[in-house]
């Protein structure tokens, strides 16, 4: 009794750290983005954080880590509820014990959230997850006459719609060379039947919590690498006035700050530049390279870099997309 008790006292105060710590994380994920921004300059970082608004980089990182916490809820339910109906009764870890006490409406709306905002090409991977969660809730709860229908059924109808769907995007991203967009909306749909069923008993704990283990180590630095690449401040064009000892030119960087008589400019190399507003002929906002998409692969006529969101949500046409000053050429 007197070791039980030891035991939930530690996992209470581990957890406690997890709440303690996890405030922190976003407000280290902004002060890495500024530190990458700076080119590592302690004098740009502090210039830096005396104009950028805690609001905007904020912003930046909720934008940039939508697709995010439905990811690792998914992810961690099917692991969970794979270990639970893989084993015989006894006591449950700390994966399980979430699982059991998540509720449905949550992984539902998980679930719909990730329709939303997930990019079309991780759909298949999102039902898979539906599929398998679904089949495996469904022998939890010991209803054998659901088995086949949710477990079997369910699965290959969803991958012969998937098919039908991404049969074109799929034939395009073969031949254009781009194996792993095809891979990406190929075999998904294989593994639906077979995730919706146990494991070995003799394997089952030990290989979901180790793959539990090892994503809850590499997700921080995966959510690092993502935001580092989002843009916090405007990219801009800025065309400058000849003068006597040089010819009019075209400057390319991220506004930090625009006061009365200086505009500051973050540039490519994450140098400073003051630039004369009196210098200054025309601006332009430009195109950041990140909503460039790097595959023109389709499905049933949306780029599958597109998520739900963007259909639903009006989308104007960005800033600077014709613009010869974005491509640091004068008009």
């Amino acid at each position: 009794m007197a070791m039980g008790e030891a035991g939930g006292s530690d996992e209470v105060r581990g957890f406690q750290w997890t709440l303690t710590l996890l405030p922190a994380f976003p407000i280290v994920l902004l002060v890495l983005r500024l530190w990458q921004l700076s080119g590592q300059d302690l004098n740009t970082m502090l210039l830096l954080v005396q104009h950028v608004h805690a609001l905007e980089l904020a912003s930046s990182l909720v934008i940039s880590l939508l697709a995010v916490p439905p990811a690792i809820l998914l992810t961690a339910h099917l692991l969970g509820l794979l270990s639970l109906v893989s084993r015989a009764p006894g006591r449950e870890s700390r994966l399980e014990r979430t699982v059991e006490r998540t509720p449905n409406w949550l992984v539902i709306g998980s679930v719909v959230w990730a329709l939303l905002v997930w990019q079309l090409r991780f759909i298949p991977t999102l039902l898979l997850l539906a599929c398998a969660i679904a089949g495996l809730t469904t022998r939890r709860r010991g209803r054998d006459d659901l088995v086949f229908p949710v477990c079997v059924l369910l699965p290959i109808a969803v991958a012969a719609l998937e098919y039908l769907w991404f049969g074109g995007a799929i034939a395009a991203a073969f031949s254009r060379g781009e194996a792993p967009l095809a891979l990406l909306l190929l075999l998904p749909p294989l593994f639906g039947p077979l995730l919706t069923g146990p494991l070995p008993e003799r394997v089952a704990k030990t290989a979901t919590h180790a793959i539990a283990s090892v994503g809850g180590l590499v997700a921080p630095f995966a959510l690092i690498a993502m935001f580092l690449r989002v843009p916090v401040l405007p990219a801009v064009a800025v065309e400058l006035r000849a003068t006597d000892d040089r010819p009019a030119t075209v400057v390319l960087g991220n506004v930090v700050t625009v006061d009365d008589t200086m505009t500051t400019l973050l540039d490519a190399h994450g140098d400073i530049r003051f630039v004369p507003n009196s210098l200054i002929k025309a601006k332009s906002l430009c195109q950041g390279p990140e909503q460039i998409p790097y595959s023109a692969v389709t499905a049933g006529g949306w780029l599958v870099e597109d998520a739900a969101m963007d259909w639903l949500l009006p989308v104007k046409v960005p800033q600077g997309a014709t613009d010869p000053r974005c491509e640091g050429r004068l008009p």
